[in-house]
């Protein structure tokens, strides 16, 4: 708990920010853009502060659109996701080849998420809170994060910090930390802007506001 603290001051305290104390944070989501949905804020003040962060995507994304083809869009998300590593300063983005709505908790994925903690030495890792109910990638990723601990090898456990998927409705969710992100919001904005064929194509599909999202797109 000393550890949480310690996590939340860095990011709040002028002096701690000045600090020689650097940590390694790590981000674990099911598919690209999701660090910088969930995230992308408290990434720019770790990033900002002079820490380092590490952002996995479980699958590579390549069932999220309505009409590119899979290995197209895979590659397109992957460049999407460089981009907003530039804007928001990562150290290391990896994106895994696991296919979009497939993602499994087999040993070996966690393994695979183990193995990318211990050489990453992170000291924070953030990923979704499990929970019936939720997006089923995002629900696995955070089952995968879970039961990846056993596999750890390293002596230092990090802080595992849950993030609650927007999909998740059924059980009563009550945060015990916030963060005002007010400070970095634009940034923030900016490295989810990166994923254009999701802000500007997919989900404005899904939500039924493509052609006002287009429109809106020639006006600028």
């Amino acid at each position: 708990m000393k550890f949480i603290y310690l996590v939340i001051l860095l990011l709040t305290n002028p002096f701690l920010q000045a600090q020689s104390t650097k940590l390694k944070v790590m981000m674990v989501f099911a598919h690209p853009d999701e660090g910088e949905v969930y995230a992308g804020g408290i990434t720019a003040l770790y990033t900002q502060s002079g820490h380092e962060v590490k952002y996995v995507s479980l699958t590579n994304g390549d069932a999220g659109h309505f009409s590119m083809k899979p290995e197209a869009l895979a590659q397109r998300r992957y460049k999407e996701a460089m981009h907003a590593k530039e804007i928001l300063r990562l150290s290391e983005y990896d994106i895994l080849n696991n296919h979009d709505g497939e993602l499994k908790n087999t040993v070996a994925n966690q393994q695979e998420v183990a193995t990318l903690i211990d050489k990453w030495d992170a000291d924070i890792v953030f990923t979704f809170y499990p929970a019936a109910g939720g997006h089923n990638d995002n629900m696995t990723a955070g089952y995968i994060v879970r039961d990846a601990v056993r596999f750890l090898k390293s002596e230092k456990l990090p802080v595992f910090m849950y993030v609650r998927d927007f999909h998740t409705s059924s059980f009563s969710y009550i945060p015990d930390i916030a963060i005002v992100i007010d400070k970095v919001w634009d940034l923030k904005l900016r490295g989810l802007g990166a994923h254009t064929s999701q802000v500007l194509e997919y989900n404005p599909y899904v939500m039924g506001t493509y052609d006002k999202v287009q429109a809106s797109k020639k006006l600028q």
